[in-house]
């Protein structure tokens, strides 16, 4: 049947809409994250929609997502902290211009593997195929993504090894610091790196415990957390566990 003349197609209908849900994704990340985005079970390889019962999850998203810019995540290996930082990772990269995004870890290969493993497979498993955008991707020696590019926003994701000399030819915009604890040179990296956090870029250090001392074991001891609460916080309660 054709449509009346003035009237917008069916088609221009379905587009206004996606154009109207992409631009509500944009300006919050977690309903993208709910909505749209799978994760795997390593232990089963099952493909899982985003566990959005997960409330720490939650709160790790809004606090990436606030204007603090040093920002330091203790996590146990059962916590979902890697997901969801290589997430919001990519919401960034995806619907923001001119985003240098950098995630080093002890190697090139260990932060490659999270652009390959995490940030790749999201965008390329989103639920509505509709949704995906394409990247360019720069693979490493050893095969696997380590630069993801978006080429209608321009902003890239870099997996980049250890040291602080890697950011100083660059203006990042973030910079993941992953598994702080575990790089022998973890403490020149937040050195080379708290400069540019006191200006514009975000900082953020994740990482599980590899005993008393190391980066983020020093901040959390300043900061009076020793280890992970056996119950996490519930917003129902107001932050009470």
């Amino acid at each position: 049947m054709d449509e009346p003349i003035g009237e917008p197609s069916l088609q221009e209908r379905a587009l206004a809409g996606f154009a109207a849900r992409d631009r509500e994704y944009a300006r919050d990340c977690w309903a993208w994250l709910c909505d749209l985005v799978v994760t795997v079970d390593e232990a089963t390889q099952q493909r899982l929609r985003w566990p959005a019962e997960k409330e720490y999850l939650h709160d790790l998203i809004d606090v990436l997502s606030s204007d603090e810019r040093k920002i330091a995540i203790p996590k146990s290996r059962r916590m979902m902290v890697t997901w969801a930082a290589a997430a919001w990772c990519t919401h960034r990269a995806r619907y923001f211009p001119n985003n240098a995004i950098f995630w080093q870890s002890q190697n090139e290969q260990k932060p490659a593997y999270v652009l390959d493993q995490r940030c790749a497979f999201i965008e390329d498993n989103l639920l509505e195929p509709i949704f995906r955008r394409s990247f360019k991707p720069i693979r490493t020696s050893g095969g696997i993504i380590g630069r993801i590019t978006y080429q209608e926003t321009g902003s890239y994701l870099w997996a980049v090894p250890q040291g602080g000399g890697v950011f100083r030819s660059f203006t990042p915009s973030v910079i993941v610091i992953d598994e702080a604890d575990f790089q022998e040179e973890g403490h020149d990296s937040v050195a080379a790196a708290i400069p540019m956090a006191e200006k514009a870029t975000k900082l953020v250090l994740i990482s599980s415990s590899n005993g008393p001392r190391g980066v983020l074991a020093g901040i959390a001891k300043e900061c009076g957390y020793i280890r992970h609460r056996s119950s996490v916080p519930s917003r129902e309660t107001g932050g009470k566990a």
